[in-house]
């Protein structure tokens, strides 16, 4: 098991923290205290990353990975 403590806005720190518990990821949340996740897997590490990301990104960012995401070559058509 990793402990990890995530730096995250108080504002964002809920919204991560409810998220981690919808994926059965064991963290915990005091108030005036880090967001911190217990990570068992590789998977969970990138649940983690994913979430933070996805919550504090600017949206004009997360657009732009979405449509080169949408533009890349698919390999399977070919």
């Amino acid at each position: 098991m990793v402990a990890s403590a995530v730096t995250v806005s108080c504002e964002d720190r809920w919204q991560v923290y409810h998220r981690l518990q919808e994926l059965d990821i064991d963290c915990e949340c005091g108030s005036f205290q880090p967001l911190k996740a217990n990570l068992q897997t590789p998977t969970e590490a990138l649940q983690l990353w994913s979430i933070v990301r996805r919550i504090s990104a600017p949206k004009q960012s997360l657009t732009a990975a979405l449509d080169r995401s949408w533009k890349a070559p698919d390999a399977k058509r070919s």
